[in-house]
């Protein structure tokens, strides 16, 4: 169904309150760099955690969520679910020491840790990326998914929906500052959690339930029981056969075993890092990040699955393939001719019988390529489902709160990652080498200019790219390599910024050659007829960008100690500082190592299990989720330990120190 004019006023409702709140804020956020980025470091956990959580929720989410589910299975989240550990050690560890660094942004720790010229090279080489690579291309994606919404809701060209998104989040972006996006956050987060309820609610319904979904699992076809396991099954062979290692077998693997800890925000992302900085105190930074991870794991994702289970059962997977050999000299909507080389013409026809006017096999080949017998030239795209699941089954009012909270994300996101590029580029760039010493509101209005040369980038890139899912694993595998370094900055003295450059130059130029190169690889289940698949490709990133980091590491003289004293004093790390712990007697050490060991394992056990839990009972799966309770009620005791300890150690450690907590 098409949205009715209670639908617009809805959406229209919702632009207007973003708006306003942009207006009441844009005197307090203009005063200077820290209100416009931090809201002046003044945010109670549930506000900064809220913020992290409807952040990381943009317009792309469910539709990403909904293609992986039907091309692969449920199993797939885990690419995203494993990074639930990198979050507890969050908790635990880097939550505390971001918010004593007392930094703006991730590059400004650069200098901080290391000191010297090279940290400042290194400052300002990461403010350029982050400014205009790594949230360029997540503005990218988030874009894509605006257009591809636009297009299934309002029959609105891609190219339009792109410029038409950049213009709304643009407006609001400028006016709004991080006030705006922490204020708007909280109506986002309620919004969305509404809409995406209801809308699994009713699909759910309309296909009868867990016995529908579980009828037609069982009824043959592409959607079988594999598609609801929680993981992949493996084959036949034992645990050190060749034929135990399937691809979804070793793609698990890689996910759980080398991705949550390999990626370069295993110490905290950009966004996260940002609201913890922008908390009151360390306390506040440490349940926001606690707050978001049980949210953003144990209590969103379900509602997306179930709607993506249920448009398995009502949109089928659509492909049209090639009756012949050719070159493809026609495309189109309708149909793809082909020129045979006997100089006949097959013109094939791209509906199909299950075709409809809102779910249809769309192109996937271009005019003047040449084509085999079989190949496909033309699939329905599973990312679209749930939007279309969105047309079908919400009535009235309903369909326009949830495109509202879908816009919501939207603007959510969009306001985020252009403040937080324009944060780089302000304090790692612009006011640290090009302009320092200026009034506070000369930055403020730099920060407007460069978020306006940010998302026109990201429009630009995002209206020639197709796939969501696609930008998400080369962004993946894109500094892949660089997390180990981004940890042991924190532990261990001896890593040095070239250390860390090292690392992130291999990562990312072995990320784009083996991305865009032609080579013909022969890994098992890492590759797919000679091409790199994106879990091989993060392997591979891993294991060269590693190497680089470690010769860099012990290819230069140690660092001299007290180059490191103002950061040890400032963050009190913990972990092997002895020549720089000698020079900073009345620095207090930090202990608890078993703490910290208590507090991850009990949260991973809390998020995974109570996640676990929702998709056991939804699938029939009683028993099996009554132990998945279990070990959660087990884990929230291992976390509620784990805080208060750390928390009574704190107070110790201000005590001795002569001191409050640190802010």
């Amino acid at each position: 169904m098409a949205l009715h004019t209670i639908d617009w006023l809805i959406v229209a409702a919702y632009v207007l309150f973003a708006l306003t709140v942009g207006v009441v804020y844009a005197k307090k956020a203009g005063k200077d760099v820290d209100q416009y980025f931090l809201s002046g470091r003044s945010l109670p956990w549930w506000i900064a955690g809220t913020s992290m959580v409807a952040t990381s929720f943009a317009a792309d989410t469910p539709l990403v969520i909904t293609g992986w589910v039907r091309d692969f299975g449920i199993w797939k989240n885990w690419l995203w679910w494993c990074y639930c550990a990198g979050g507890m050690l969050g908790v635990f560890v880097f939550a505390r020491l971001w918010r004593r660094g007392g930094v703006m942004t991730k590059a400004e720790v650069a200098e901080l840790r290391y000191g010297g010229p090279g940290a400042a090279a290194l400052r300002g080489i990461l403010g350029f990326m982050h400014a205009s690579v790594t949230n360029t291309i997540t503005l990218c994606w988030v874009l894509l998914a605006a257009a591809k919404i636009m297009d299934v809701l309002l029959g609105i060209d891609q190219g339009l929906a792109v410029a038409l998104a950049c213009i709304i989040a643009l407006t609001y972006s400028l006016m709004a500052g991080f006030w705006g996006v922490v204020v708007t956050d909280l109506v986002q987060f309620v919004m969305a959690m509404v809409g995406s309820v209801s809308l699994a609610w009713l699909s759910w319904d309309a296909v009868g339930g867990t016995e529908g979904i579980l009828a037609a699992a069982t009824a043959g076809g592409e959607f079988t029981e594999n598609t609801l396991r929680f993981f992949p099954v493996a084959g036949e062979g034992s645990f050190f056969d060749e034929s135990f290692w399937t691809a979804p077998i070793a793609a698990l693997a890689i996910y759980l075993g080398v991705s949550w800890w390999a990626v370069e925000n295993v110490d905290g992302t950009g966004t996260s890092v940002q609201r913890i900085a922008a908390s009151k105190n360390e306390r506040e930074g440490v349940l926001a990040v606690m707050w978001f991870n049980v949210t953003h794991y144990a209590l969103r994702p379900w509602p997306w699955i179930m709607v993506a289970l249920a448009s398995m059962v009502v949109l089928p997977n659509l492909e049209v393939t090639s009756p012949t050999a050719g070159r493809v000299i026609e495309v189109n909507e309708e149909h793809v001719r082909i020129e045979k080389s006997t100089d006949e013409v097959a013109l094939v026809s791209l509906k199909l019988p299950e075709s409809s006017d809102d779910w249809k096999a769309a192109p996937v080949v271009k005019v003047d390529t040449d084509v085999i017998e079989g190949e496909v030239l033309a699939r329905s795209d599973s990312e679209r489902a749930y939007v279309v699941m969105m047309r079908r089954y919400l009535p009235v009012g309903l369909l326009g709160l949830v495109v509202a909270s879908l816009l919501a994300a939207f603007m959510s996101t969009i306001d985020t990652h252009v403040n937080l590029a324009a944060s780089f580029f302000v304090n790692d760039l612009y006011r640290r080498f090009i302009s320092p010493d200026r009034e506070p509101k000369h930055y403020v209005q730099a920060a407007r200019f460069a978020s306006v040369a940010v998302l026109l980038l990201a429009g630009l890139v995002a209206s020639q790219a197709k796939s969501i899912s696609a930008l998400f694993m080369f962004f993946l595998a894109f500094l892949g390599g660089v997390g180990p370094v981004y940890v042991l900055r924190w532990l261990w003295w001896r890593v040095q910024a070239s250390t860390e450059i090292a690392a992130m130059l291999a990562s990312a130029g072995a990320s784009f050659f083996l991305t865009f190169s032609n080579i013909h690889w022969n890994l098992g289940p890492f590759s797919n007829d000679g091409a790199l698949v994106p879990e091989g490709r993060l392997v591979l990133v891993v294991i060269f960008s590693s190497l680089c980091a470690l010769v860099a590491t012990f290819a230069v003289p140690r660092p001299d100690p007290r180059t490191l004293l103002a950061f040890y004093k400032k963050v009190r790390p913990s972990g092997w500082w002895g020549p720089v712990a000698d020079l900073a007697p009345e620095v207090v050490p930090v202990r608890g190592g078993h703490v910290i060991i208590v507090g991850v394992l009990g949260g991973i056990a809390l998020v995974y299990g109570a996640m676990l839990a929702v998709g056991m009972f939804l699938l029939g799966r009683g028993g099996e989720g009554i132990l998945a309770l279990v070990a959660a009620i087990v884990g929230g005791l291992g976390v509620i330990y784990g805080l208060r300890c750390q928390a009574q150690s704190q107070e110790v450690l201000d005590e001795q120190a002569g001191g409050g907590s640190p802010s």
